[in-house]
């Protein structure tokens, strides 16, 4: 079975060097590295906005009703996104929120501070559908961590997170998005984890922002630029076809 399976890779080894080889030729390289020129650079885009957070914790209690925290935040949010990463782009998202208002069972909370606020991060691969040429689809699931200052304690709290967005590529350099996060975090790695444990938290997120890009700029747009007419132009007189006169 030994000797088969080598005189298989025997026959196969030239054929493995010649595609190798025929790829090489096929790739234009660097004269002064010798690696492969990369055709598609790398860059970085940036969005921001605004934000909503709601978030709940919750503490399991066997011989009453279990205790249910919940807040909603207001902020805004600013990411950075990797284009022409391989093999796979990244998204990283800072939120930062204030608290306005908090219940306790259902019951409101009159908050006893005013400076009360709370960050959120989020690191994630990135995956982009191109379905539509008008509206883009974004899905990062990855990490998910955040922090929040109360009246009685410093939660922190790490987690799974999946972030989806819709993207409408209003003008050639400007994009509006819509945004909504879900996560699941483990709640004890603040400073209530002795005196006041919480067995499960999660929270959700809307956010509406935009983003202008020079490198980025959006092949399609609702409202088309004078280049992008240009081209669009170019084009239908390209697979319009001939006319007599033409012909002659």
């Amino acid at each position: 079975m030994k000797k088969k399976f080598l005189l298989l890779c025997l026959i196969l080894l030239p054929m493995f060097a010649l595609f190798a080889q025929n790829s090489a030729e096929d790739e234009e390289l660097d004269p002064v590295t010798g690696f492969p020129v990369i055709k598609e650079k790398p860059y970085l885009m940036f969005d921001w906005g605004a934000a909503v957070n709601f978030n709940t914790r919750i503490k399991f209690q066997e011989h009453r009703s279990n205790f249910v925290m919940q807040d909603t935040m207001v902020g805004a949010y600013f990411t950075m996104e990797t284009v022409n990463i391989k093999p796979l782009d990244s998204i990283t998202r800072i939120a930062a929120y204030y608290p306005l208002a908090g219940t306790f069972n259902g019951v409101p909370q009159i908050s006893a501070q005013v400076l009360l606020y709370s960050f959120d991060l989020i690191f994630a691969p990135l995956f982009r559908l191109d379905m539509w040429n008008y509206i883009g689809i974004n899905i990062a699931p990855g990490l998910h961590f955040m922090y929040q200052l109360t009246d009685d304690y410093h939660y922190m709290q790490l987690g799974a997170a999946v972030m989806a967005g819709l993207e409408f590529p209003v003008f050639e350099r400007w994009t509006f998005l819509l945004n909504g996060v879900f996560a699941v975090d483990y709640p004890n790695l603040g400073s209530n984890k002795d005196m006041f444990p919480i067995s499960l938290a999660w929270d959700y997120q809307v956010s509406i922002g935009a983003r202008y890009s020079k490198k980025g700029a959006n092949k399609y747009s609702y409202v088309k630029s004078r280049k992008q007419a240009k081209e669009k132009k170019a084009n239908e007189d390209e697979s319009a076809p001939a006319t007599s006169s033409d012909k002659e």
